[in-house]
């Protein structure tokens, strides 16, 4: 009998041995790679400035614009964690209201829009803050617009008028600023610069004279936020 048996095993082995074992194992969830940053991010902007610009006419009357202001959209490039590359389109308004003697008033308007690229450095300061610098030349548009309102009485007669004039020029941009960042999450930023900026859009003026380039002083202010 145990003969019998063992014969039987032995018949049987090539049987078994031609088959495979199949051995069953859990799926391995693949690993993810890591997320690469994105380079991209926009800024918007506030600035303000006190004006150095000045506004000729008659060729020996100078008016001086205050309050200018305007806002940007700059698109940045990230070359690495501290340079970057900027490309910056904006538009700025300045205007004036002065009293012309006793028969009247002038208004006085300035609109520009410039187109500037740009190089940035950036480097850390703090926890969440870092200090930026960065300089920008383009392409300006500047338009002026004067009117003159008369409204006097002569001997018993009314005597109303109006002039005005609109001129507009190109010109170079620029700006230099230096300002600090403070990240409120990895993905948004919000900061303040000084700003030095003008152009040298200059026109000639109807009476003689002609507008005086822009240089002003002031400081930006915005949100950033990354892709």
């Amino acid at each position: 009998m145990k003969k019998t048996i063992i014969l039987a095993a032995m018949l049987a082995l090539p049987t078994f041995a031609g088959q495979k074992v199949i051995v069953n194992q859990a799926p391995v969830a693949p690993v993810a790679a890591p997320a690469v940053a994105s380079p991209w991010s926009v800024e918007g902007a506030f600035t303000y400035n006190w004006a150095l610009s000045k506004i000729a006419k008659d060729g020996d009357c100078k008016k001086k614009l205050k309050n200018v202001m305007g806002g940007d959209i700059t698109g940045v490039y990230a070359l690495d964690e501290n340079q970057a590359v900027t490309l910056r389109f904006g538009y700025t308004w300045a205007g004036r209201k002065n009293a012309a003697g006793v028969y009247g008033h002038e208004k006085v308007r300035q609109h520009t829009f410039y187109l500037m690229p740009g190089y940035r450095y950036t480097c850390p300061i703090a926890t969440d803050w870092s200090f930026f610098a960065g300089v920008n030349v383009g392409v300006a548009n500047a338009s002026t617009k004067d009117t003159d309102y008369w409204d006097y009485t002569v001997a018993g007669e009314r005597y109303r008028s109006k002039e005005s004039y609109h001129k507009a020029a190109w010109g170079f941009a620029y700006s230099i600023e230096a300002g600090v960042r403070y990240a409120i999450t990895e993905s948004v930023d919000v900061f303040g610069a000084w700003d030095f900026n003008g152009n040298t859009a200059s026109c000639k003026l109807p009476h003689g004279g002609k507008t005086k380039a822009q240089i002003n002083t002031g400081f930006r202010v915005g949100v950033g936020v990354k892709f």
